[in-house]
């Protein structure tokens, strides 16, 4: 008997068969032995128009070859190796019907049917004595097994319960091939191993029809079309065209993938085309860390960030959806970007545009609608422009005069020239001299000025600065004899220390003179005097 999902003509033939087979038990007349002759016709029949079904399936297997081949040929090869076990067993069944058509003396040219249909010791002799039918029966079932093993486990139960090519024991002590072929009639057994191929070809036509639709079962089924257009930006500069991909996409709006967002983890690969590779896992856990899930309606994951700080910002996700074969899960990643801009106008003091030597000054650049990544600039002056980690500059020039910042960027792949900017290079103002940043002149007392510890430049400027003490005089004048002493340094001259300490009177003066620095770009300058009188 065949298996539950068996076709209306299958069916028929597997009850006409056992109804004949009892009337023969019971001795009837000639009729029934013609009575088989006629199903097997009719099995003849039902055979190839299976086998006309199964060829049109890898006729189709080709034709999706062409459309294609990575994702069609894992279920080609199966179908082809379906065949291979289905037609070994095909072929050895015709074999034994060859055997026993030839041992009836072959078919009556006027009457069609075998010269000794019903003779009952030709099938009792190959299947039962000579035991034939004990290696037929374990040829069928290992065949059977060969099918379902070139099968995924997981869809073996679904496809064994309604194989049609099955042994089915007798019910008392007598054996398969006993009750099959004992005292059997040549046509029946004929007959009988028509059947059974019957039952190969439909078998095999059954397995490799579940491997085509097999190719389309990890799709998606879509029911709605829209249109999309992406930009690489929606910014363009003077001069250049703005260019879009024009695409028709489609999607489900009745099942809602998952969508969620996150950083990959090391699951997530890109493939030599630089795609991301679709991954495929037992667990539903998406890729992610710190995996937080998105808003879905209609079948369109919808996606809302914050502007937070300025400049180029990144995402990365998952989309997840059931395995449609009910093995796991199927995510497939994806990444974007979008910039932040400030909510500011831009007011350029012209008059302004002053850079000062020797020092760090700090510049900002910017293109609007191109990453920071992507902007490059140079200084065409003495000196040296850096770019700093956040995306800004620093510019150190060395030498007076007026010079230019270039600014260029990367659109489309290509370099372009975005512009420039003019500078004036200043050097930084004259500080004042004082000692110890406290006391720049007038009067002082012996104490405070033997306390301190040296000439210190000071200056009132946006900028932080450094000047350096290079060299200066001290004359100490102590009722007209003037007392000079050469300082290299800041420091004060221990000797005019030693003279405040024994000599110090109120109404004596102290002149601090030739004070000598040096500045941020490195040259030196003369710098007024200061001057103390002691109270």
């Amino acid at each position: 008997m065949a298996g539950s999902k068996q076709t209306p003509r299958q069916k028929m033939i597997n009850m006409m068969y056992l109804v004949l087979t009892a009337m023969l038990a019971l001795n009837v007349t000639s009729e029934v032995l013609n009575a088989f002759k006629t199903v097997d016709d009719g099995i003849g029949r039902s055979n190839h128009s299976l086998q006309v079904k199964t060829a049109g399936l890898f006729n189709a297997f080709n034709t999706q070859m062409g459309v294609d081949a990575k994702k069609t040929e894992p279920y080609k090869l199966k179908a082809e190796e379906v065949r291979k076990v289905s037609m070994g067993l095909y072929d050895r069944l015709e074999a034994y019907k060859q055997q026993v058509i030839k041992e009836a003396g072959g078919f009556n040219k006027e009457t069609g049917q075998l010269v000794s249909n019903d003779n009952i010791d030709i099938a009792t002799r190959i299947f039962v004595e000579e035991k034939h039918g004990k290696e037929l029966k374990e040829d069928i079932l290992r065949t059977r097994q060969q099918l379902l093993a070139i099968a995924p486990e997981s869809e073996r139960k679904e496809l064994d319960a309604a194989m049609p090519l099955l042994i089915e024991e007798p019910k008392d002590a007598q054996s398969w091939e006993f009750h099959k072929f004992n005292h059997v009639p040549t046509v029946a057994a004929v007959t009988l191993l028509s059947k059974y191929q019957n039952d190969i070809l439909a078998s095999e036509n059954q397995l490799v029809e579940h491997f085509y639709k097999a190719i389309d079962a990890g799709s998606i089924k879509v029911d709605k079309m829209t249109a999309l257009v992406s930009a690489p930006s929606s910014y363009i500069m003077q001069g250049l065209p703005y260019k879009a991909n024009i695409m028709l996409t489609a999607y489900s709006s009745t099942e809602n993938p998952d969508v969620f967002l996150g950083t990959f983890t090391g699951q997530v690969k890109k493939n030599a085309a630089g795609m991301y590779e679709e991954i495929n896992s037992n667990s539903e856990n998406p890729p992610l860390a710190n995996a937080r899930k998105v808003d879905v309606t209609d079948g369109l994951g919808k996606i809302q960030m914050q502007g937070g700080s300025v400049g180029e910002s990144r995402y990365t996700g998952v989309i997840r959806v059931k395995d449609p074969s009910g093995n796991g899960y199927k995510f497939y990643p994806f990444e974007g970007e979008y910039q932040v801009a400030a909510k500011s106008a831009v007011v350029s003091p012209t008059g302004m545009n002053v850079l000062y030597a020797g020092l760090d000054n700090p510049v900002s650049l910017s293109v609007p609608g191109v990453p920071q990544r992507d902007i490059t600039a140079t200084f065409d002056g003495p000196g040296l422009l850096s770019k700093n980690a956040n995306g800004s500059y620093t510019v150190k020039p060395t030498t007076r005069g007026k010079y230019k910042i270039h600014v260029a960027a990367k659109v489309d792949g290509t370099v372009q020239q975005m512009g420039d900017m003019e500078f004036r290079v200043k050097t930084v103002p004259n500080p004042v001299a004082s000692l110890d940043g406290l006391y720049d002149g007038g009067k002082i007392s012996p104490a405070k000025i033997k306390s301190t510890t040296g000439l210190v430049p000071k200056l009132d400027f946006d900028f932080v600065t450094k000047f350096t003490v290079v060299s200066y005089t001290i004359t100490y004048s102590i009722n007209g004899d003037n007392q000079r002493f050469e300082c290299t340094g800041a420091a004060l001259d221990p000797r005019f220390k030693t003279m405040i300490n024994s000599r110090a009177k109120p109404g004596q003066s102290v002149f601090f003179d030739d004070i000598i620095v040096r500045g941020p770009e490195g040259t030196n300058r003369k710098i007024p005097s200061i001057a103390f009188a002691l109270n």
